[in-house]
């Protein structure tokens, strides 16, 4: 069974990626080529690195590690052939394309890295995977950050200001994802203040009858 499940390792973080791209792309299809081509490479990584994890019999973590490596090398490989060479299945791309596709295919790999490790680890807790996610938040956060900076001098020199806004996306979407373990605490919290408050009320009505 082992065996099998090695075997079957790549075949299967390769379907996954492809189902989750076309999910991803079908779920923005909405809003946008931008958001269909976005959301098709953020889902198809993060589903590609998840199933790696998943479906390996053993050294999860690092066969994430891995699969997220193979991502991000493709991710740059992608990008350096848009913009260093003439091959005309990436010198084509848009601008957009070059830039946002890379990013979000980075992106679902780095969530799906620090995401399914807590979920397939035998007694692990809530508290492990909230402090996950914060660690996540602040590496996108630092990530968007980087690559701003990179957008702002790229604009200078006349070439637009993609980047720029790009970087502050990935900024905004580090901010709510170390936001995320914070508010569900709280509302958890308000949740059971409510809970304790109306059995107080409970209380107090019975011993008044």
């Amino acid at each position: 069974m082992r065996l099998l499940r090695w075997v079957l390792l790549l075949p299967g973080a390769i379907l996954l990626d492809m189902v989750g791209s076309f999910t991803g792309g079908i779920a923005a299809i909405l809003f946008g080529q931008a958001a269909v081509d976005t959301g098709g490479a953020f889902v198809g990584s993060f589903a590609f690195v998840f199933a790696a994890g998943l479906i390996a019999p053993s050294h999860r973590q690092k066969v994430g590690l891995a699969a997220a490596s193979l991502v991000t090398l493709l991710a740059l490989g992608s990008f350096a052939l848009s913009v260093f060479t003439t091959v005309e299945a990436f010198s084509q791309l848009s601008p957009r394309e070059r830039i946002l596709t890379p990013v979000a295919q980075f992106l679902g790999a780095l969530y799906a890295l620090f995401i399914f490790p807590p979920l397939v680890t035998p007694e692990t807790t809530l508290e492990r995977l909230w402090r996950e996610i914060v660690t996540l938040g602040y590496l996108v956060a630092t990530f968007g950050a980087a690559l701003a900076a990179v957008g702002v001098v790229i604009g200078l020199f006349g070439r637009g200001w993609l980047g720029l806004r790009a970087g502050l996306g990935v900024m905004i979407l580090g901010a709510i994802t170390w936001l995320f373990p914070f508010v569900h605490v709280t509302l958890r919290v308000k949740k059971a203040r409510a809970v304790m408050e109306e059995h107080i009320r409970e209380l107090a009505t019975r011993g008044k009858g």
